[in-house]
């Protein structure tokens, strides 16, 4: 069976397409898609027989990358992803094959396993009704900060800075923990909610109920309450004040 692997996160393609290849010799990974764009491109040219689908990806989630293809999905759909027990609920309703992140090796091998017996086919109303599932009230307020390896849950608010690492992100939290994000900094800003959290440079985005001072004394800079300071660029800086002057906080 060829496959295909679509997920924004380059280490979780990589990490899943190994454990594949490890446990699985009737599986061939024909290729990897590191967006929705890409994904789409790829069901085109390589005709896949199964497409193991990320969920929550920017711009173009894994639902409405299969709404484009629309009733012509004539391919198996695993859906890999960090959801909570919503999604869980629905993917079990839906008797729709899902892994959950970090993929484990035996839940791999049991899902490829039964999807050999028993073929996942979509259609416009079975996507639109995991959707409606998916989307009952849940807690909003949690953002999943995916690792090579592993995943943490952190409330939105303990997020007090997020700095940019080429294809990965630093996040420094209201617990002193710096936490490494195998996601971009566009990335995150996509999840975070732009009420509290505002990107004011190309490589930060901070938490605005943290800022204690706006400088001008050496460029522009945030003073964090924890005392550090961080640079604002210009073009970032009408923006900034802006959000801070509808904030609670109050800028010394």
């Amino acid at each position: 069976m060829r496959a295909i692997i679509v997920d924004d996160e380059k280490a979780a393609l990589t990490t899943l397409e190994k454990k594949i290849n490890l446990y699985s010799s009737s599986i061939e990974v024909v290729a990897l898609a590191n967006s929705a764009k890409e994904g789409l491109q790829s069901i085109h040219k390589h005709k896949p027989d199964i497409v193991f689908l990320d969920i929550e990806m920017p711009w173009m989630n894994g639902f409405e990358m299969l709404e484009c293809i629309g009733d012509q999905i004539d391919f198996d759909v695993i859906f890999v992803t960090a959801y909570d027990q919503y999604a869980i609920k629905a993917f079990k309703t839906k008797a729709i094959d899902y892994l959950l992140k970090p993929v484990d090796k035996d839940d791999l091998i049991e899902c490829i396993t039964r999807l050999q017996g028993n073929k996942n086919r979509f259609t416009k109303r079975t996507i639109s009704d995991l959707k409606e599932l998916i989307d009952q009230p849940n807690s909003t307020d949690r953002i999943l900060i995916h690792g090579i390896d592993t995943i943490e849950v952190i409330s939105k608010n303990d997020i007090i800075y997020c700095q940019a690492d080429s294809n990965y992100s630093y996040i420094y939290t209201k617990e002193n923990r710096k936490i490494t994000a195998s996601k971009t900094l566009t990335s995150l800003e996509q999840e975070l909610d732009s009420s509290i959290h505002i990107r004011i440079h190309r490589s930060y985005i901070i938490n605005l109920n943290d800022v204690k001072q706006f400088s001008t004394s050496d460029g522009y800079e945030v003073v964090l309450r924890s005392g550090e300071r961080l640079p604002v660029s210009r073009r970032k800086k009408e923006a900034l004040l802006a959000a801070l002057s509808k904030s609670s906080n109050s800028v010394v």
